[in-house]
């Protein structure tokens, strides 16, 4: 018995060179992607008609034209060179993004007329495209629409030659090249042909197209990335004015700018509530029913901001611009001044007309033009859709892109409520958002009140008070609410409760009054009396001081008599003695 010998192994002495990477200019793409596609290496982009694979692969070229000076080959198999051209005008690219020095078209559709008739192959057309490589340097090709010349062979196998033939060519010329295939998701042969590429490619990227019962969505995947990591998720595109734009979702959330200052709400009992106002670059979401004041507050939220010198942006949501200022004077907030002085920019916008995607790239690009100190988006529960599969992403993207431009924003959200205790949130601005303010009707008596409650507060202290909105010509205000015995009251069972309230402590400032009054007839009854007890006591006392004095000078009257006495005797007048010792005290009684 035989046995064979392992074979040896091999050794590596040169150390294998990462994926190099070039861009597409496509800002969302080359975030998904981690930097652009693969530089000298195979690109498939697979997608029904209609996903924007050609103009994926255009403006790829425009760009690595445009912004690093490479000229590209594209290689058309199914539309005209001057179709291509035409499309390429309705956007808004350079006027030389097709400089024909540097941009070159190849027309390679099998004509009408032609009659196939066995095999063929695409030897003959690589050798011309590594002729004209050559001549003018390319770094880019694109090959659209080859699935229109592989589907003419009719073999599966010879495909698939011809497939590994172009993918060949393009690692032999070290050219960055793009293929667009079409795929109709109906035949066998479409799904085999986009395996393969799958197998074949080093990037595969998948383009699709949601169609629902109010519009239709695009998205773009990453299937395959050899040597390099990249977003798997799928992401929204927009086919617009600038081409495609891809809306990239950020892995991890951002950092933004931090402020300390404050900026009012336009209601100053709102501000006191919120210890001083919104914290400048946060987000406020402001949710309730119809008609519980959302966009008052939106507005006068506004009408501040463009007071103090900012510049502010008003998204408004099928309500025109001359309806908004109309109905805000009814409560005392023109913004027409502000919208005359440029201050303020409103556009309105239908939220059945476009997709949520391209509400979000209108909203970026008015955001980028008009560079606001404060947004508002009324209400940002517009752009969800149940059957879009990105509506609440694109609303988390928007609050992104404008805090991380230090943006002031404040949306109202029509979808949010609050139940009994549990706060409910079906756009999921709530869980992004740092304040979240609720208001609500509270039904009682046969009428309507609306009260507001501040639910959360990041970074800040806040009231958790409920208090009573009241809309008048001279703006909103917060009024306290009449807590009775654990019901609160507002409106008419409010009023009357505190005209109750007032009456009763009328009657108890009354009765204190009376009170007051008794004490001080008591208080000057007993003072008049302690003053004549006083004077009384003073008359005694004096009295008793005569008494002192007259006994005083009685013993003195009798000393000086007696010895007057002796001397009258002695001088022989004895006769007067009597007289003047009994004129002694009646004297000293008058005097005294």
């Amino acid at each position: 018995m035989t046995t064979m010998a392992a074979p040896p192994l091999m050794r590596q002495d040169r150390q294998a060179e990462p994926v190099t990477k070039v861009i597409t200019g496509i800002q969302g793409f080359d975030e998904i992607s981690g930097g652009g596609l693969p530089r000298g290496r195979l690109t498939a982009i697979i997608g029904a008609p209609g996903a924007g694979k050609t103009v994926f692969a255009l403006q790829t070229l425009v760009n690595r034209l445009a912004h690093l000076g490479e000229p590209c080959i594209f290689v058309t198999f199914e539309e005209s060179v001057d179709r291509i051209r035409s499309n390429v005008a309705s956007f808004d690219w350079p006027g030389d993004a097709l400089d024909e020095s540097r941009f070159f078209f190849i027309d390679a559709r099998i004509p009408e007329n032609a009659l196939v008739t066995g095999a063929f192959d695409l030897e003959g057309l690589l050798a011309g495209l590594t002729a004209l490589k050559a001549e003018i340097g390319a770094c880019n090709i694109v090959f659209d629409g080859i699935d229109m010349l592989l589907s003419s062979l009719q073999d599966e196998r010879l495909e698939r030659q011809e497939l590994l033939r172009l993918d060949s060519w393009i690692r032999r010329s070290a050219i960055s090249a793009i293929v667009t295939v079409k795929t109709f998701g109906a035949g066998d042969r479409d799904q085999i042909r986009a395996d393969f590429l799958q197998y074949m490619t080093d990037c595969l990227i998948k383009l699709t197209e949601t169609v629902t019962a109010t519009g239709s969505s695009r998205a773009i995947r990453i299937a395959k990335y050899r040597g390099s990591g990249f977003a798997a998720n799928p992401v929204p595109i927009v086919i617009g004015a600038s081409g495609i734009d891809v809306i990239a979702f950020k892995g991890a959330r951002i950092g933004y700018p931090i402020f300390g200052d404050r900026v009012s709400s336009g209601v100053g009992r709102l501000d006191a509530l919120l210890n001083g106002g919104y914290l400048r670059g946060s987000s406020t979401l402001i949710s309730g029913s119809p008609g519980t004041s959302k966009s008052s507050l939106a507005a006068s939220f506004v009408s501040a901001a463009c007071a103090r010198g900012d510049r502010a942006l008003l998204i408004s949501f099928d309500e025109s611009v001359a309806q908004i200022i109309a109905n805000m004077t009814s409560i005392g907030v023109d913004l027409a001044p502000h919208v005359d002085a440029g201050r303020l920019t409103i556009a309105s916008f239908l939220s059945g007309g476009r997709s949520p995607e391209e509400h979000f790239i209108e909203i970026r690009n008015l955001i980028k033009t008009q560079k606001p100190d404060c947004l508002v988006v009324d209400p940002i529960s517009a752009l969800p859709k149940a059957d879009y599969p990105f509506s609440a992403m694109i609303c988390e993207n928007l609050l992104d892109t404008a805090k991380s431009l230090g943006i002031t924003v404040l949306c109202t959200s029509l979808l949010d409520q609050a139940v009994g205790n549990a706060e409910l949130s079906e756009s999921q601005i709530s869980t992004i958002a740092d304040t979240w303010i609720h208001v609500s009707y509270v039904a009682r008596d046969g009428e309507r009140n609306r009260a507001l409650t501040i639910i959360k507060s990041r970074g800040t202290g806040h009231s958790n008070q409920v208090r009573e909105l009241v809309l008048n010509a001279s703006g909103i205000d917060l009024v306290d609410v009449y807590v009775a015995e654990g019901e609160v009251l507002m409106g008419s069972a409010r009023a009357q409760k505190e005209a109750d309230a007032e009456r009763v402590q009328v009657l108890c400032d009354i009765a204190a009054e009376r009170q007051r009054l008794d004490l001080e007839r008591e208080l000057a009854e007993a003072r008049a009396r302690v003053q004549a007890a006083t004077l009384e006591l003073s008359w005694k006392q004096r009295e008793a001081d005569l008494v002192s004095v007259a006994e005083k000078s009685r013993v003195e009257v009798g000393r000086v008599s007696a010895i007057e006495r002796l001397d009258l005797r002695r001088s022989g007048d004895d006769s007067l003695a009597p007289d003047m010792l009994n004129a002694a005290p009646v004297a000293l009684g008058v005097d005294g």
